[in-house]
């Protein structure tokens, strides 16, 4: 919260335990800047945003004004932010320890059903209202798992799902990391024999004589943003001096190496949106089938505003036009909006420089036209 009062806003810190023991810490916004609220006035309408993979609740207002928190809280919301098992901000748990083996033997799944619903619940409850739920990237993939998987609990807790930058379908990954994929089952084993399961990409040693070199000069951020670009898609054009520094070093975090498992096999499949695959033996001693099931798109029920990038590599034309296709005609609120720059990539969602034209104006202008079904 010294980040959200830094900047002179209101700050609360609640704790949600989920039904797996994890203990995650929500942050609220409950009003503006230059607000003076009481709790006797008309009760704002709540909105809870949630991360990306490998980030954490920070990336919602760690670029200043322009945080899209901060702007849903002058915009008169009341905002509340989440976050995921893994990061800095849930890694206690009721019976577990962050050097168990077990702490991190979690995938998507287990974010989608434990991590999303909990922490929905809580907003929701405390709130007594329903809420309106922003998800990017991994925070759109634990929405869909959520929607599916427990369609009675979104459809009474959720008004509306607006998913920035959706990660469902990935089978058309165009982004070079896909030509690391092929390393993956031999760095994990590596990497667990380290650190138990937690995968923490700032630890890895290019990563740290990357954060050393990436001095405030533009040549030096050009090419601290290269591998990045690399992974998301080249547009240099939204760099902003003033906040990269920032974005660059302080906005990553942990998550599990099964999650980045999961990820990988989402982008390598032949175009399903599915459970966690262990191989056919352990598939079928836990799932009873050799392949992992299918995430039921069809019993979708709350509302669903998709937003993506034209240069996004990951959360591509084609991945999202295939999870268009599979909800149910009812619950696409609009058709799919595409940022009007034809550079937009999957970082910029978060850090673009001009984000909020480009961007959040937009998102501020259509979350009340979303109907009730």
């Amino acid at each position: 919260d010294e980040i959200i009062k830094g900047r002179g806003y209101p700050a609360e810190v609640h704790y949600v335990t989920t039904e797996d023991g994890y203990i995650i810490t929500v942050f609220r916004i409950p009003h503006g800047k230059n607000e003076i609220y009481t709790t006797k006035e008309q009760p704002k309408q709540p909105v809870f945003l949630l991360h990306g993979v490998g980030l954490n609740s920070e990336s919602y207002i760690n670029v200043g004004e322009k945080s899209l928190g901060f702007l849903l809280a002058d915009a008169g919301y009341d905002v509340w932010i989440g976050n995921f098992r893994g990061t800095m901000y849930a890694r206690n748990h009721t019976k577990l320890s962050i050097t168990d083996t077990t702490f991190w033997d979690f995938s998507f799944h287990e974010m989608g059903i434990y991590d999303v619903p909990a922490q929905v619940d809580f907003v929701s409850g405390t709130t007594k209202q329903k809420i309106i739920y922003i998800g990017y990237s991994l925070g759109t993939t634990t929405a869909f798992i959520f929607g599916t998987t427990h369609p009675e609990i979104a459809e009474e807790k959720v008004k509306e799902f607006i998913c920035l930058a959706p990660a469902t379908f990935l089978y058309k990954w165009k982004s070079s990391t896909k030509y690391l994929f092929p390393l993956w089952p031999y760095l994990k084993p590596i990497i667990e024999w380290f650190t138990n399961g937690m995968f923490y990409i700032r630890e890895f040693p290019p990563h740290q004589v990357r954060d050393v070199l990436c001095l405030p000069f533009p040549f030096q951020m050009d090419m601290c943003q290269f591998a990045d670009m690399l992974a998301w898609g080249f547009n240099y054009e939204q760099s902003d001096p003033e906040t990269l520094p920032v974005t660059l070093i302080q906005n990553s975090d942990a998550t599990s190496t099964k999650a980045m498992s999961h990820m990988i096999q989402l982008a390598s499949n032949d175009g399903k949106f599915e459970q966690f695959d262990y191989g056919q033996k352990k598939n079928m001693e836990i799932y009873g089938t050799y392949d992992p099931p299918i995430y039921d798109l069809s019993k979708f029920r709350v509302p669903v505003y998709i937003i993506r990038g034209e240069n996004d590599l990951l959360s591509t034309k084609e991945n999202i036009e295939r999870l268009n296709a599979s909800l149910p005609e009812k619950v696409k609120a609009f058709d799919i909006y595409v940022v009007q720059d034809d550079k937009f990539n999957h970082g910029d969602f978060l850090v673009a420089k001009d984000v909020v034209p480009l961007l959040y104006n937009h998102i501020l202008d259509i979350i009340p036209k979303v109907k009730l079904i």
